[in-house]
């Protein structure tokens, strides 16, 4: 007798610009200025450019992606917490359950949050609109010893990670969803380190030059209770190293979309 295999329908895919990096004309090292300047001063001396790419919905496939294997992996919780209007309560009440999940997922033996952001369409922090990599490998140790001064030598001689927290603040989002890019489809040549320049410091974030092997994959309508980790830095060799993630326009988002919400949350994770 014939065995009858069942056929999941084909995924989702819509095509959308995304923004990638160019490097500058001149050669010169690519940076952003990240502080006040005066008007007129360029904040940054590389390109901005459009491409239009694919990108496949999830929806129903979410456990096929994992951090070890593509960079970025997809869960559901509950977080109680609500108040996202002050900073004092997020970092005493709702970091723990940050912190908490990441351990859960990962097995890791310590987590430390050192930021999060919050956007909105039209709040201080928009939506990222340009395809990046939060942290290079150099400005991942550099995190370390900045946010873990005394621990520092000895939790860099152990896996250790850099991994963001993002969720929907409220949902379905309609407007503005992540895209992220398969990390096993990025090549190192993809990837440029560019200056992130403070006043009081120099960082730096990973630029991404358009390829046409590169894959990008979204959730279509992510709840609050959904979110996506988001691997910016492995110190292991083996696993996805990072993926690149931006926000961008979903050609099916209603005229009358609410706008997006959503707050991220940076940490570094650490192994015995």
């Amino acid at each position: 007798m014939a065995t009858i295999t069942e056929t999941l329908p084909a995924p989702a895919v819509v095509e959308s610009p995304l923004n990638f990096y160019t490097p500058p004309k001149d050669g010169s090292v690519p940076y952003n200025i990240v502080y006040d300047v005066p008007e007129g001063t360029p904040t940054r001396n590389y390109e901005v450019l459009p491409h239009k790419v694919q990108i496949t919905d999830v929806r129903g496939r979410e456990s096929e992606f994992t951090l070890d294997k593509n960079g970025f992996q997809f869960e559901k919780r509950y977080h109680a917490f609500k108040d996202w209007s002050d900073a004092e309560r997020i970092e005493k009440e709702y970091y723990p359950s940050v912190i908490d999940a990441i351990k859960d997922t990962t097995g890791a033996s310590k987590v430390v949050v050192f930021d999060n952001t919050i956007r909105t369409k039209d709040g201080y922090r928009n939506p990222v609109m340009l395809v990046h990599v939060d942290q290079t490998p150099k400005s991942a140790e550099d995190r370390v010893r900045l946010h873990c001064p005394e621990d520092a030598d000895v939790l860099l001689t152990k896996r250790f990670q850099i991994i963001n927290y993002w969720k929907p603040l409220t949902g379905p989002v309609e407007e503005f969803p992540l895209a992220l890019g398969d990390a096993h489809d990025m090549t190192e040549d993809d990837i440029v380190s560019v200056e992130h320049r403070y006043r009081d410091r120099t960082g730096a974030t990973g630029g991404v030059k358009y390829n046409s092997t590169q894959k990008f994959y979204y959730l279509s309508g992510m709840t609050a209770d959904e979110e996506v980790l988001i691997k910016c830095y492995d110190s292991r060799e083996g696993v996805a190293k990072r993926t690149p993630h931006t926000a961008f326009v979903d050609p099916t988002s209603k005229s009358d979309a609410l706008p997006r919400e959503s707050i991220e949350v940076r940490t570094l994770v650490f192994y015995d």
